[in-house]
């Protein structure tokens, strides 16, 4: 039995460890306590050998390895945000060997003898290990491939991303745009700049001008909408591509960011920082001829409000 007791537990803490591997893959928090707990679980059947009989312990055991491949499952289909397609081979890899698992226990506790042997020689031991080859050979390689996939999300999102502001960046923002519809009346496109940001940068320090595209990419993130595309593509110059949004609206909501901006003095050392940001929009219907097109008439029309005084938003016309 001792023997049976080191090989269970070998495989228990296993499928544990696995269980653990998911959890710190998807950033997770993990229990290595849960470990040890189910370890000593595996261990309470066996310790009452002399009241149970063979068949209980059997189905037991084969149990716990079921809900250890149950925890591992919940892991995999759990939405984490990201795509990543080879987690679903691994949840069938698991589901086969979890269905294996349920047999047994089926098994053990239904259709097995009192006085069955604690590991039968059986047919559904053949089919179970030969499963269990599969699933260790399958696993391995959707792991591989899970990892991979991480990777290119990680290096895509690398590429498309601002460092500093965490919004989209020159080229997601173009990438973006010419996933338009050249002829979508209701897209609209919004510049805005921070207006005197060299200033900031001269007065108070570059610390300080960073912390304050942080603090307008954030307000620029809660003004806009999800299906908003908000970018930096510029050193102080940040970009919202509007889709299905009309002119008005795209104006109620440069305004309200404009007005956000400048409501939100931040401290820096001894210092209050103050910011006002100046916006052009341009619709695709107001005399524009393409894609490329609203991006040069938003920019004249940004600096229509730069010469007007600044912290102001200002409408293409025709």
């Amino acid at each position: 039995m001792m023997q049976l007791i080191i090989v269970n537990g070998f495989m228990v803490m296993g499928i544990a460890l696995r269980w653990q591997a998911l959890r710190s893959f998807f950033y997770r928090k993990n229990y290595i306590e849960v470990n040890i707990v189910i370890l000593l679980v595996l261990l309470v059947p066996y310790s009452l050998s002399s009241y149970v009989s063979n068949s209980f312990i059997f189905g037991f055991v084969n149990l716990l390895f079921f809900i250890e491949i149950v925890l591992v499952l919940r892991e995999l289909i759990r939405p984490n945000g990201e795509v990543l397609p080879s987690r679903w081979g691994l949840v069938i890899a698991y589901s086969i060997v979890g269905v294996g698992f349920l047999v047994r226990v089926g098994q053990g506790w239904i259709a097995g003898p009192q006085n069955m042997t604690l590991l039968p020689n059986d047919g559904l031991l053949t089919v179970l290990l030969l499963t269990i080859s599969v699933h260790i050979v399958a696993s391995g390689a959707f792991a591989i491939s899970l990892a991979y996939e991480r990777g290119i999300s990680e290096l895509k999102q690398m590429t498309l991303l601002d460092p500093l502001t965490e919004l989209y960046n020159r080229r997601a923002f173009e990438l973006a745009l010419a996933g338009q519809k050249p002829d979508l009346e209701s897209l609209t496109l919004i510049l805005l700049d921070i207006d005197h940001f060299k200033r900031v940068n001269d007065v108070y320090g570059h610390e300080a001008g960073d912390v304050a595209l942080k603090r307008c990419a954030n307000i620029l993130t809660t003004v806009f909408r999800k299906k908003d595309v908000v970018a930096r593509i510029g050193g102080e110059e940040f970009a919202v591509i509007l889709p299905d949004t009309t002119l008005n609206e795209a104006y109620d909501f440069a305004e309200r960011a404009r007005k956000a901006v400048e409501d939100d003095a931040f401290e820096h050392g001894s210092n209050i920082v103050r910011l006002t940001i100046s916006a052009g929009v341009c619709q695709t219907v107001a005399g524009v001829t393409s894609l490329s097109d609203i991006t040069k008439k938003a920019d004249v029309s940004l600096y229509m409000a730069k010469n007007k005084g600044r912290n102001r938003v200002e409408i293409f016309a025709a």
